[in-house]
């Protein structure tokens, strides 16, 4: 009997361990999204939508949705082929979805004077599991260290608060 309860104490002490992780899950995520597009073939785009031509992450931006948990903060960042042109993203806006979730929830940070620039979102307290809203970023072509603001494109990807 004296054994048995030995077995128990040991097997319960190491269920606790197991189950009690050292690392802490609570810690807000960081997700990077990195995309591409060859800045050429806006040339041919009719109008600025240059959703069609970038893929995030590896899927159509049209379809791409990065889950985040609450705390959790997205960055993006636009590559392209040519050492010489680079994407500056300049702003995030709402486009539909729960605009209440994207107005007091998401934070956004664009800072296109470092370089390379920085465009994050982060999901704020508040925002419930299951808040989705779709949203787009303006960007602009910076060729050759000039940035042309006279011609911008946008791009239309979603985000979602997981738990």
């Amino acid at each position: 009997m004296k054994n048995l309860k030995i077995i128990v104490f040991v097997i319960t002490t190491i269920l606790f361990v197991a189950c009690s992780s050292s690392d802490n899950n609570d810690a807000p995520s960081k997700v990077a999204v990195i995309g591409s597009i060859d800045a050429s073939a806006l040339l041919s785009l009719s109008g600025n939508d240059a959703t069609a031509l970038v893929t995030l992450n590896g899927e159509s931006a049209a379809t791409q949705t990065t889950e985040l948990a609450i705390g959790g903060e997205v960055s993006y960042k636009v590559n392209t082929a040519s050492a010489n042109v680079e994407i500056v993203i300049l702003d995030f806006f709402f486009t539909s979805g729960n605009r209440e979730f994207w107005t007091n929830n998401i934070q956004v940070n664009v800072n296109t004077q470092t370089s390379p620039s920085v465009a994050t979102l982060t999901v704020l307290d508040g925002a419930a599991v299951g808040d989705e809203a779709k949203f787009g970023f303006t960007f602009a072509l910076k060729t050759n260290g000039v940035l042309d603001l006279n011609t911008t494109y946008i791009v239309d990807p979603k985000i979602r608060v997981r738990s």
